[in-house]
């Protein structure tokens, strides 16, 4: 008799790709076969826990064994670094290597010299561009951030706010995060208005709702994707939400390496939504904001 401690390891094989002949990897099938789009996905090395930590070839690794066609990926380093110049380097350097790595650049406007720096990415191939206001420590009402907005309308690149990237609860005591507040996200769609794609990182479903009470009535929202990686419990929960107000603005997402991708992506399988919805949800509508066929 197999014991579960026997059956618990090769589940975490099979999820990792170290058994693909696994009956666990055809729970994801229903996932896999839609093409997912990543909207949330890093590379390089974060510094408060050894594994959490990717390379580009790690990351194609990643891609082929859920059937991912593109993730949206920007470099750890240009978070935790001194600048964000050297991890945005990298990323480009390591995406170049797959034509399904998007590198989202990482800027810092509450740090001199964001503007060529913003400038440079556009002319290197950015395919986004991610701020973390909560890793940099910056109010999303700064003037800077306006002045960024207004530099990025008409470039149709969209802007991915990161609210989190990590539970609450899971955060190092040594590197303390602050919230990012609800109605300085409403702030922000008020500047980027109704044309600019906005992907929203990190929010639980009912935190939309507290950033939906600070706009305007009739604020149109239909360039807004929110990520699904902190919105993906417990068990039914997409099925819920994909009955909502939120069923035409959420898309995958998986926030690797800082989480675990498979999690999302068997909710996603798992959820009873039918195709149509499944496939809207883990490809269509982050194609349709990317502008990806």
């Amino acid at each position: 008799m197999t014991s579960s401690t026997e059956s618990t390891f090769g589940i975490v094989q099979a999820v990792r790709g170290e058994d693909a002949a696994h009956p666990a990897m055809l729970l994801l099938e229903p996932f896999m076969k839609e093409r997912a789009i990543d909207l949330t996905a890093f590379m390089g090395q974060w510094p408060t826990r050894l594994q959490i930590r990717a390379s580009a070839e790690e990351m194609s690794v990643m891609a082929d064994r859920l059937g991912l066609s593109a993730m949206c990926v920007s470099h750890i380093a240009s978070i935790f670094g001194f600048d964000t110049r050297s991890g945005n380097e990298e990323l480009f350097r390591e995406a170049a290597r797959d034509e399904r790595l998007l590198p989202f650049a990482i800027l810092n406007p509450a740090e001199p010299g964001w503007e060529p720096e913003l400038e440079w990415a556009v002319k290197e191939g950015a395919q986004g561009i991610r701020l973390v206001p909560g890793y940099h420590g910056y109010s999303l009402t700064s003037p800077q951030v306006a002045e960024l907005i207004a530099r990025l309308s008409g470039r149709q690149l969209p802007l991915h706010i990161c609210a989190r990237l990590e539970d609450d609860r899971l955060v190092h005591p040594g590197f303390p995060i602050v919230q990012v507040p609800f109605h300085e996200i409403a702030e922000l769609l008020h500047l980027t208005g109704e044309d600019m794609p906005v992907i929203l990182g990190g929010l639980r479903a009912r935190e939309w709702d507290s950033v939906s009470e600070h706009l305007n009535a009739g604020h149109q929202t239909d360039k807004v994707l929110l990520d699904l990686w902190f919105t993906n419990g417990p068990i039914g929960a997409i099925a819920s939400l994909s009955r909502g107000s939120l069923e035409n603005r959420l898309g995958y997402g998986s926030c690797f390496p800082i989480q675990v991708p498979e999690a999302t992506a068997l909710q996603l399988a798992a959820a009873d939504i039918g195709a149509d919805k499944r496939a809207a949800l883990c490809r269509g509508h982050a194609a349709a904001l990317l502008g990806i066929e």
